[in-house]
């Protein structure tokens, strides 16, 4: 995709190959105990701040991928081997920080690294100053706080100490601030829906985001659906790629909430729709481990 392109339509990274790659926000957070005494979860003891890590690719062992999890390590990466060259393209002397953000953005999501969203939203701030009025920036970058939230290195009740143990707390709030504003500016972007919808869902219950969430993704199965119901948007929304992110989206996002029916559903449109063969592998474990046959 030539950078104009990921410009124009934000589409070089999608949210569904980002957030809701590997590990969810609620996954992880229940895993670590996430904000503790705050929200009256579980702590999982006092284990310091741990060290963030470098880009590693993930390795597939084997040569045939034979269960979901070798699924995943694929397409991890492979989004990887996707991202590292463009943000070492448009970190150069004539790059572009929106396409760098989005570069980093989807190595945050790939690696699990808390400082690859660190960078992505120091790139869309530097969008944000020159162009205040990027509803697209701005959506990716609460997206990216998200991530931030998904993946800072503090465990345990290490996160209701003031300082380290609230720093998710700031980025969930600063997520919730970008995206709202996003799609208040611009409310028929498929792409700026999409985002905050999947961002939303893969939110823990207890931040009341998941009505909204779920709404959000009524909105974009209408204008899927029918493309002239968006009539700015309808060449996007006819488009195989976006009925690619929208139905791998879709699918990550009901799985995660356990909609199972819908999930499944969403994982067999995206095996019709796709062509590349790591997401049909993807699609194929994850319609098995919901139940179907293959």
């Amino acid at each position: 995709m030539r950078r104009s392109e990921r410009r124009d339509t934000g589409y070089a990274f999608p949210v569904s190959r980002a957030l809701l790659g590997g590990r969810t926000l609620l996954r992880t957070w229940l895993a670590a105990g996430a904000l503790a005494l705050g929200y009256g979860l579980v702590g999982s003891g006092c284990t310091p701040v741990t060290p963030v890590t470098p880009v590693t690719e993930p390795v597939v062992t084997g040569g045939e991928i034979d269960g979901p999890e070798k699924a995943e390590q694929a397409w991890r990466a492979e989004r990887i081997a996707e991202y590292e060259p463009i943000w070492n393209e448009e970190t150069g002397p004539d790059g572009d920080p929106f396409a760098a953000g989005l570069a980093a953005y989807g190595l945050a999501s790939a690696t699990l690294d808390p400082a690859w969203a660190n960078q992505a939203i120091d790139a869309f701030d530097k969008v944000l100053d020159s162009d205040p009025g990027s509803a697209l920036a701005r959506a990716w970058r609460g997206s990216a706080h998200a991530l931030m939230a998904r993946d800072y290195p503090v465990k345990g009740l290490w996160q209701i100490v003031p300082g380290p143990g609230f720093v998710r707390l700031y980025h969930v709030k600063a997520a919730f601030s970008d995206l709202d504003s996003a799609v208040g500016a611009a409310p028929d972007d498929p792409v700026i829906r999409l985002i905050r919808g999947s961002t939303w869902l893969a939110m823990p219950p207890i931040f009341g985001s998941r009505e909204e969430g779920l709404a959000d993704f009524g909105t974009l199965r209408a204008w899927t659906r029918d493309p002239d119901s968006n009539p700015d948007h309808a060449d996007l929304l006819r488009s195989r790629s976006w009925r690619e992110e929208y139905h791998l989206a879709r699918a990550r996002a009901m799985e995660e909430i356990a909609e199972h029916e819908d999930a499944l559903r969403s994982w067999r449109r995206l095996s019709e729709v796709t062509d590349n063969p790591t997401l049909q592998e993807l699609a194929k474990w994850h319609r098995i481990s919901l139940g179907a046959s293959r």
